[in-house]
């Protein structure tokens, strides 16, 4: 027992250093393309204010019930134009948000991952209730290669310069905005996770087979 117990030990102190290792390499990938070029202090983690007690329950206030995304950005001008204008994203969200899922270590791993891209965090709050129900239809319609963002748009998608199709989110599901550094927050008063339009309805009909 004694054997096992030390070997459980041992496993764990090696995962923890993959994890330091990925961590470190991470950091140093992220400020070699992001053009971040300042060394990164331990203080600057110590000091950074996105696991204090009022940043975590604006961020996870809605998890029992929303689905949440983050999106990092470098400007608060950026980040407020989200706000008012929507968020846009290219084919899903998946490629410039990540999903909280309430566990801290993800979302450590994840920061760690997504800080170098900008102080400001963007926070994205979707109902359960309308991820399952577009999940659902879109299913049972047999449209395929769509996700249920491509349909919680009120604008037609456009193509971008690289022939990209690019989405816009209604700002109604913007929650508000993080700066993780200081721990200032902004609040979307517009904030509603289980904004529904009539233009969803009409997105499902022209995207069906």
């Amino acid at each position: 027992m004694l054997l096992i117990i030390l070997l459980l030990a041992g496993y764990i102190v090696f995962l923890h250093i993959k994890l330091i290792r990925r961590d470190v390499q991470i950091d140093s990938l992220l400020k070699k393309f992001s053009g971040y070029t300042e060394p990164l202090r331990p203080e600057d983690r110590i000091n950074e204010k996105i696991f204090s007690e009022n940043v975590q329950n604006f961020m996870l206030e809605y998890l029992h019930k929303a689905r949440i995304y983050l999106h990092y950005t470098r400007f608060k001008s950026d980040a407020e134009n989200i706000i008012k204008e929507g968020f846009r994203f290219i084919d899903s969200f998946h490629k410039t948000t990540i999903l909280v899922t309430g566990d801290r270590l993800d979302l450590m791993i994840k920061h760690n991952s997504k800080r170098y891209f900008g102080d400001f965090i963007v926070v994205i709050c979707i109902s359960e209730k309308i991820i399952k129900y577009y999940n659902d239809v879109i299913a049972r319609a047999g449209i395929k290669n769509c996700h249920f963002e491509n349909i919680l748009t009120e604008y037609p998608p456009e193509k971008n310069e690289n022939a990209d199709t690019v989405y816009l989110l209604p700002s109604k599901y913007v929650k508000g905005i993080i700066n993780y550094k200081s721990g200032e927050i902004t609040v979307n008063p517009d904030f509603d996770p289980e904004y529904s339009s009539p233009w969803f309805e009409q997105n499902l009909e022209r995207l069906k087979p």
